[in-house]
């Protein structure tokens, strides 16, 4: 890649808690990303979750391109299981970097299931989006972008992504930012998560258009 330093994450065996059946596990591996930043990554049993790191002069800058291969099914929803970046700030504000720029992305649909969209999350405080040199990085199927809860969530949609389908949404000259209020946080260890799961019809659609029900509409008996 370039030289740039890949962390990969095989999310295997790992017990989650009493909360889900035996057999279905998550772990997590903890990367240091430079620029004041560590990273833990989580994924449920055979997805894979992978940071690159680009250097970068800027010190207020962490740039990042990121891969993620979507595997499993949540057991209670039925949906895609998420794949979360918890970021945790591990120097004082002045050697930490007050933006995280994603520039691209590799995801890959491996769920057996056709996707109508992407979303990513913010958990936490002091952190929200930008887009940053939008041009390109709304890439086919997903052509269309949607900043929502204050900007701490993003929304792509706007086309399908069928099973066994990688999606590639990148910068031109920017990317998705993440802005950190470094200076409103009390304190040097600001933690927050970056959320990302697959959007799918709702079932009550699914079940409608699987009796053609949204097709085809019903006559009245006189």
């Amino acid at each position: 890649m370039r030289g740039k330093s890949i962390h990969r994450l095989v999310l295997l065996a790992a017990a989650l808690g009493l909360s889900l059946p035996a057999g279905h596990a998550q772990a997590s591996l903890i990367i240091n990303l430079g620029d004041g930043w560590q990273a833990e990554l989580f994924a449920e049993q055979d997805s894979v979750l992978d940071l690159a790191v680009d250097p970068d002069n800027n010190p207020d800058l962490l740039v990042l391109q990121k891969f993620a291969n979507f595997s499993e099914i949540d057991l209670f929803t039925g949906r895609p299981a998420s794949l979360s970046i918890a970021f945790r700030q591990i120097l004082p504000d002045e050697f930490t970097a007050s933006q995280i720029v994603i520039t691209e992305e590799f995801i890959t649909n491996n769920t057996g299931m056709t996707w109508t969209g992407f979303k990513m999350v913010l958990l936490g405080n002091h952190v929200s989006f930008k887009m940053l040199g939008l041009e390109g990085f709304a890439d086919p199927p997903f052509t269309e972008f949607t900043l929502l809860d204050g900007s701490k969530e993003v929304r792509f949609e706007g086309g399908t992504l069928a099973d066994g389908s990688t999606w590639n949404p990148r910068g031109v000259d920017g990317g998705l930012v993440i802005n950190v209020d470094l200076a409103g946080n009390s304190g040097d260890n600001l933690t927050f998560v970056l959320k990302e799961l697959p959007m799918i019809p709702a079932p009550a659609t699914l079940a409608l258009l699987a009796g053609g029900l949204l097709l085809t509409p019903r006559r009245r008996r006189g």
